[in-house]
């Protein structure tokens, strides 16, 4: 006699609220190149950042502040740690990601950003020796293919030029930033997500204050008009609404509800939603960036699947005759 699992009306309702939440985020970074673009045509990238993060930081400490009140706040002794994180984080991931989406196509963005997964497991294996198992390794080898794909746009000499893929390097760089601070998180004992990430915004903002001055001494940034803030005020707020509150918001709710395993799935929507609205804005795309972007996709995918399969063949008794 065999017994089936059956899914509550509430498992279910929870499960499709989780995916919903999941999905605004994912499509929400994945518009979130497109508009920086936008944005950078009017601030720099050292004064985008500081706007985005200057008034990202108030919107986490507001929610930190409602979830947890005043204990929540305060960095335990570990404000060095933290600091490091929030700097790598807020100010490296934005800085070379702004800088990056100067010289590359927002595209290429979204399908860097959506190796997230697979650059945290190649970065496990080299500052803990844990190896990824082989179908992991496999799948990081096609989804690279992929990006160098869509980079090149099949072109092997655009590879060897490094004017025409420092933009992406640069992206590349960020995304990997951005990776370790998400790791940082588990080096915070007790600390749950919305403080590790507003303490974390808070520190960061120090750095990305003094790189902004330093940039401007170098010339390299400068205060921008009103008339130019005023001009991309739909940009800044959704950098700051909709790809940062919003978006980690969203993205944090999903996970608690359906798991991280489930949620890595709904990375892979960063690539496709940038490649629908480049599209809908009339930009030609290359074939082979569609290409690329479909082989990063696939790698995605195999790489959350497979790991799903293997238990249940696992668990399956052995025939008998």
């Amino acid at each position: 006699m065999t017994s089936q699992a059956h899914t509550s009306p509430a498992d279910a309702s929870g499960s499709l609220l989780g995916s919903t939440n999941l999905l605004i985020a994912a499509v929400a970074w994945g518009g979130m190149y497109g508009v920086s673009q936008t944005a950078l045509q009017y601030l720099d990238a050292y004064t985008l950042t500081t706007v985005r993060y200057g008034f990202g930081a108030l919107f986490f400490c507001l929610l930190l502040w409602l979830k947890q009140g005043r204990s929540g706040f305060g960095f335990d002794g570990q404000f060095v740690k933290v600091w490091l994180y929030g700097s790598c984080g807020f100010c490296g991931f934005s800085v070379l990601l702004f800088h990056g989406l100067e010289y590359a196509p927002a595209e290429h963005g979204a399908v860097i950003a959506s190796l997230m997964p697979l650059i945290s497991a190649l970065i496990t294996w080299v500052i803990h020796g844990k190896r990824p198992d082989p179908a992991t390794l496999a799948c990081a080898l096609v989804a690279i293919a992929g990006v160098m794909l869509v980079i090149s746009r099949g072109d092997i000499d655009n590879l060897l030029q490094l004017s025409a893929i420092k933009g992406d390097l640069m992206i590349i760089l960020g995304v990997t930033c951005w990776v370790i601070f998400s790791m940082g998180i588990t080096q915070v004992p007790g600390w749950n997500a919305s403080r590790y990430t507003a303490m974390s915004c808070c520190a960061g903002l120090i750095t990305i204050v003094a790189v902004n001055l330093i940039a401007g001494w170098r010339g390299a940034a400068y205060l921008p008009a009103l008339s130019d803030i005023r001009m991309v005020s739909f940009e800044i707020s959704y950098l700051i609404l909709a790809a940062g509150v919003l978006a980690v918001s969203c993205w944090a709710s999903g996970v608690a509800r359906v798991g991280a395993i489930n949620a890595l799935l709904f990375m892979n929507m960063i690539p496709v939603s940038a490649f629908i609205i480049a599209f809908l804005q009339g930009k030609v795309i290359d074939p082979m960036e569609l290409y690329g972007m479909l082989l990063v996709v696939s790698a995605l995918l195999a790489n959350n699947l497979l790991p799903r399969i293997r238990p249940v063949r696992q668990q399956q008794p052995a025939c008998s005759e």
